[in-house]
């Protein structure tokens, strides 16, 4: 099985497989995203708290919580250049698709590629619309 590359645009990974369905021609594909993706660093994370309980002479409880934290950003040197290192990278979510396609017209053809963006995407049908390019 081929992995996705994640460094191309969904857009040209659906059209690069969409061409490839049997009479579909020249595709153009539009995703509409909620927002940006997201790189979450990783952290070395220290955190300390103390509790300090005072009685006065009058009966009287203080109570003192203190906490501290600090959070550093865990960096990976490559070929010199300090980089942070990646937890992990939240995805935009896709919100829509639009898709022009030679062979759109034929209401099969029109299908697979529907199914086809639905598998890739986890889209709803009715959030994907196809039409024929002229």
């Amino acid at each position: 099985m081929q992995q996705e590359n994640n460094n191309v645009p969904i857009e040209q990974n659906l059209q690069n497989i969409l061409s490839k369905i049997q009479g579909v021609g020249e595709v153009q594909v539009y995703v509409r995203c909620s927002e940006s993706s997201e790189v979450v660093a990783m952290y070395n994370e220290n955190a300390k708290s103390s509790t300090t309980e005072e009685t006065d002479t009058s009966g009287g409880v203080r109570k003192i919580q203190e906490s501290d934290s600090q959070r550093d950003i865990i960096y990976q040197e490559k070929d010199g250049i300090k980089e942070p290192m990646t937890k992990k990278v939240i995805e935009p979510k896709i919100e829509g698709a639009i898709i022009t396609a030679k062979g759109a017209s034929n209401p099969e053809i029109k299908t697979n590629i529907i199914q086809a963006v639905e598998a890739v995407t986890g889209l709803a049908t009715h959030k994907i619309q196809v039409f024929e390019m002229q």
